[in-house]
């Protein structure tokens, strides 16, 4: 079991303890699981795409100044070009999942649902720009602490993406092989 967490910080190391038969998971952000995740300027965001043609395609992204709204909400501004391809349309929610190193080969997961913020959107769609970011309000489902790597996920999320990739060509070559009958 998982007992104590050392996190850098400003001037000395914060060491997160967890007393026998504490939680290292939850649905709620806690003090210190807000601390974690507010002490990141820029932490990987991965968004989740399950449509009709597409088995499974995830857009990674940064996620930048996290913010802890209250204890299920997190604010942060990601890049809006991965946010509007993995979205499709403009108040899309998507299934999303973010990772934080916390030290001690440890890592911080928080799954949930990213929506750009209402107020903002009709006015990045006017302007499409590329290297602009969008706030977004992250809704947290469910959180965990593990020690366990994510090599088999990243294996899993590379063959997937591979056969994705594989199934464009083969359609492509489709495509064109029927152009020149």
């Amino acid at each position: 079991m998982l007992h104590s967490i050392v996190c850098p910080s400003i001037g000395h190391s914060i060491i997160h303890h967890f007393g026998e038969g504490a939680a290292v998971w939850g649905q709620v952000i806690t003090p210190s699981i807000a601390h974690l995740i507010q002490s990141q300027r820029e932490l990987p965001i991965d968004f989740s795409r399950v449509r009709p043609g597409i088995v499974f395609e995830v857009e990674t992204a940064a996620a930048m100044l996290p913010h802890v709204i209250d204890a299920s909400t997190l604010r942060l501004h990601v890049g809006a070009t991965p946010f509007r391809h993995t979205a499709g349309r403009p108040y899309a929610t998507i299934e999303s999942v973010v990772r934080i190193d916390v030290g001690g080969d440890c890592t911080l997961k928080v799954w949930g649902r990213a929506t750009a913020e209402d107020r903002l959107l009709q006015e990045q769609s006017r302007t499409r720009d590329a290297a602009s970011t969008i706030p977004v309000i992250f809704t947290v489902t469910f959180w965990e602490i593990s020690r366990a790597s994510d090599s088999s996920f990243d294996q899993l999320r590379r063959e997937s993406a591979d056969k994705d990739r594989e199934i464009q060509r083969l359609r492509s070559q489709v495509t064109l092989a029927m152009c020149s009958q």
